[in-house]
């Protein structure tokens, strides 16, 4: 059954009582509609139809076959099926589809039709789906409609220049004399969509941006009386006058004063006058504040107005509101890179954040606690994470247990506080630390000469180990410890075990066994806290306030310990077999004590039999090496290990501040050079214009760093690899200009779609037979990662196929992969997706680009390689252009 109208299919799809009743009502409805666009040619038909797509389009259902009947509706003489023409257009299309070419003609015509109703449908309908290439095909008709006699027109026709110019840049100067109009307009809308389109083109355009700063002044007076005068009835909003306009004006004063001394001059007044006026008792007034503080920080302005506006965002931390919130620690954990001594000031409401019941204020608020860390603040900040761990969110564990120990190593005034802290992360998060901080942990504390921290790490891993196993990081640090320094561990005597009590305060002495309760199965009949496989044991989390406990066993209560340890079944295979070790080496220093040596050996033959053939076979050689037949050589094989070799791996830049890492990217991605250069450059020529334009862009971004979400920090510099390779020896003194945004700028990268990729570029039979093609050209390594290029080329073509090859050559899996590579304006390159992100080690991945040189220059590339190794994020940008000159 077919409804005619779209009322009645509204009012059958209201009475369905279950989800099955209201697909099988869409199901036959699209089908008779299916059914109608093959059989009738009416344009009533159409019209009726196409509308009751839409309304099934939004409850969710696929209506892609009515996308042609869309463009055939739109070009109807009719207005009413325009609308819904147009409408179906922008809903059921974007601007990666090649039907959207065929909309074309239907635009042309309506942009020049006699009604004016029927060109704003058509402007509006550009400014929502044109493509690059219909961006081209009607530029001239938006830049002829811009000096319309409506207001109407001039509108719609603002908001498509913004279309256009951000799917084709190279359109940009042609709007650059317009935007100055558009601003003086006397008509709200107009004046709206003028501000929207300088700041797209201050964006592309160099001259734009000039063109903005000569009006600042402009802008500061119209904000001006804004913020001053009473609200008009037709554009306020809650008491303040006209707030969109106040923010657009502010957006587009952050663009055109970025790096501008003069013209943060200028805007200084405005902005703290703005500042004052406006309260957070609204929603309406928030927003304005928030963009007031945003703009404050993005530009070069007084020291007063940048605390004012870290004051604001700090008010809102106070907020009900959460997106308030939001908005303020995603900007404060920018902000701090450059204005830390006044977000200090709101430390302690930060920290209060972390508990908050909202999971992305929690993050957020865990960002920017670990980014206000420094010498002065780590013990109470630190202390305070803590407190927050055990209760923190699965998914934030890692993070905050490796960024805390990156806090505790970089800040860490004694090595007994470094210590102490550690030990309590590993009792807290343990299951979530990394091997590289576990083995800084443990070599920072056999580096140690006196042996006094020594002793107080063992007894104090000793205690923890007493109370919870749970954490596995705890369990292999603890017995490491308990096995290298059992004989600092244990008392000795009862005259040093008193002397010892009066030093170590709330050290306590765990009960021994019993003479006649050697049998480490009767030991273990008593067994400290032992956890069931069904019911893991977690013990009550310690007091931060006081100190952590210690205990000075018997060397059978630390045998008895391991035993029970080694037998649990929570702990995994590496803590297992650690354990194995520390029993044998607990054997090696009582050697004395044969009630020490036959509880080891009970232990381990426990172990002798077991399923995992590592642990297995380690239990059979330490039994076997306590034997009586190798009592010679014992001692020699269980003596201290000497100092752990560990290749020092310093902590990236950003490790306590991983929000301005996200903005720093963010930033380079989105926001493209001023004025576009060739893409590498030539060494021989314009060396000054590059160091001044270097030079610039220091000032610039030394200037202003801080951003947030809206893209407020500027460009920063990519650190180049330590080696590269000997080919890639450019100049490239234009250290902040050359980053990876002034590439991708003036290149065109074309990705493709997954269904294409290719492992292999060419069959072997389509090669030109050149002995310089299918040879491996070494372009990166370093960190355990090996890149190669392959060149291949078909015959009487123009195109080069480079195969990259990515090898693990390390000794850790490498993972999250990323690859982006440039070419000069002369070439293009499409990049195929890779074969994989992921490389486990001696294994390789492959990733084909495809490089377009009509001009037969030679092939030069600018790479940039991204990847995770051992949980090291590594990052480096090289160029290369070592290939033959027959390679072209």
């Amino acid at each position: 059954m077919s409804f005619f109208r779209l009322k009645d299919l509204i009012r059958a799809v209201r009475v369905c009582k279950t989800a099955t009743d209201e697909r099988n009502v869409i199901r036959r409805e699209s089908a008779a509609i299916r059914t109608s666009f093959k059989e009738v040619e009416s344009q009533d038909a159409r019209f009726v139809n196409v509308q009751k797509l839409l309304y099934i389009y939004l409850l969710g259902f696929p209506v892609q076959f009515g996308q042609l009947e869309c463009l055939k509706l739109a070009a109807s003489p009719r207005f009413s099926d325009k609308r819904v023409g147009y409408l179906g257009v922008t809903l059921l299309l974007d601007e990666k589809q090649d039907i959207l070419t065929l909309l074309t003609n239907s635009l042309k015509n309506d942009m020049n039709n006699a009604d004016d109703y029927i060109v704003g449908l058509a402007l509006i309908t550009l400014s929502c789906v044109a493509s690059s290439e219909v961006a081209n095909d009607l530029a001239d008709e938006v830049e002829r409609l811009l000096d319309s006699p409506r207001s109407y027109l001039r509108k719609k026709a603002a908001l498509a220049a913004v279309r256009i110019v951000r799917r084709e840049p190279d359109l940009a100067d042609a709007f650059v004399g317009r935007v100055g109009a558009l601003i003086n307009d006397r008509h709200h809308g107009v004046k709206m969509g003028g501000l929207m389109l300088l700041e797209e083109l201050c964006n592309y355009s160099q001259e734009a941006l000039e063109t903005g700063r000569k009006l600042v002044s402009v802008l500061a007076r119209q904000l001006r009386g804004l913020a001053t005068s009473e609200p008009s009835p037709e554009h306020s909003v809650r008491g303040i006058n006209d707030p969109f306009m106040q923010i657009s004006l502010m957006r587009l004063m952050r663009v055109v004063a970025r790096g501008s001394q003069e013209a943060s001059d200028e805007l200084n007044d405005v902005l703290t006058l703005v500042a004052t006026l406006d309260d957070t008792a609204s929603n309406v007034g928030t927003a304005i504040l928030y963009e007031c503080a945003v703009t404050a920080l993005a530009i070069p302005s007084d020291q007063p107005l940048r605390v004012l506006a870290i004051n604001l965002l700090g008010k809102f931390l106070a907020n009900t509101d959460n997106n308030a919130r939001y908005v303020a620690l995603a900007t404060l954990s920018a902000a701090v890179i450059t204005e830390a001594p006044s977000v200090q000031r709101h430390r302690d409401t930060v920290l209060q954040c972390m508990r908050d019941d909202d999971i992305s204020i929690r993050r957020r608020a865990l960002d920017l606690s670990f980014a206000l860390i420094n010498a002065d603040n780590v013990k109470h900040i630190v202390n305070e994470i803590l407190r927050v761990l055990p209760q923190a969110d699965i998914e934030f564990r890692s993070s905050m247990v490796y960024r805390l120990s990156a806090a505790i190593t970089l800040y860490a005034d004694s090595h007994e506080w470094h210590v102490e802290r550690m030990l309590r992360v590993l009792s807290l998060g343990g299951n979530y630390l990394n091997v590289r901080d576990l083995h800084k942990f443990i070599r920072l504390i056999a580096a140690q000469a006196d042996e006094s921290l020594q002793r107080r790490a063992t007894r104090i891993s000793f205690a923890l180990l007493d109370r919870d196993i749970s954490q596995d990081k705890m369990v292999i640090a603890g017995v490491w410890l308990i096995g290298e320094y059992a004989d600092l561990l244990v008392a000795r005597s009862q005259q040093q075990q008193a002397a010892e009590s009066e030093v170590v305060a709330g050290a306590t002495k765990s009960p021994g066994l019993d003479e006649d309760d050697l049998d480490i199965l009767g030991a273990l009949g008593k067994p400290i806290q032992k956890p069931s496989p069904s019911e893991p044991h977690v013990s009550a989390a310690l007091d931060l306030d006081q100190e952590l406990p210690e205990a000075i066993p018997e060397p059978a209560d630390v045998v008895r310990l391991l035993a029970s340890i080694s037998r649990s079944p929570v702990i995994s295979s590496p803590a297992r077999r650690m354990t194995l070790t520390a029993l044998a080496k607990v054997a090696g220093r009582f050697a004395d004590q044969p009630s020490v040596l036959s509880s080891v050996r009970s232990a381990l033959a426990y172990h002798t039999h077991s399923m995992d053939q590592e642990v297995q076979a380690r239990a059979v050689e330490f039994e076997k090496l306590l034997g009586n037949e190798l009592d010679a050589v014992r001692a020699a094989v269980m003596e201290r290990m000497p100092l752990p070799e560990y290749a020092e791996v310093p902590y990236e830049e950003y490790v306590l501040n991983p929000t301005a890492m996200r903005m720093k990217a963010l930033t380079v991605i989105k926001r493209p050079a001023i004025k576009p250069e060739d893409l590498i450059g030539d060494a021989s020529a314009g060396g000054s214009k590059a160091a001044a334009n270097a030079a610039a862009a220091a000032e610039a971004n030394k200037q202003s760093v801080v951003s947030d979400l809206l893209n407020l920090m500027d460009e920063a510099p990519v650190a180049a690899p330590s080696s590269p390779p000997a080919q890639s020896q450019q100049p490239r003194q234009q250290s902040k200009m050359d980053s990876i945004a002034d590439l991708l700028s003036s290149t065109t990268l074309s990705p493709i779609p997954a269904s294409s990729q290719v492992t292999s570029p060419v069959s072997a039979s389509a090669i030109i037979d050149n002995d310089d093609l299918g040879k491996d050209y070494t372009v990166f390594n370093e960190h355990g990662l090996e890149i190669t290029l392959t060149p291949t080329k078909k015959p009487n073509t123009q195109v080069i196929d480079l195969l990259a090859k990515f090898t693990n050559v390390g000794e850790n899996a490498i993972s999250d992969v990323a690859f982006l590579v440039a070419v000069p304006k002369s070439q293009k390159i499409q990049i195929h997706p890779p074969s994989g992100q992921h490389i486990s080690v001696g294994a390789n991945i492959t990733q084909l680009l495809r490089v377009s040189n009509p001009s037969k220059s030679a092939i030069r590339l600018r790479m940039k390689v991204s990847f995770t190794e051992d949980g090291q994020k590594h990052e480096s940008m090289f160029d290369y252009s070592g290939f033959p000159p027959s390679i072209v």
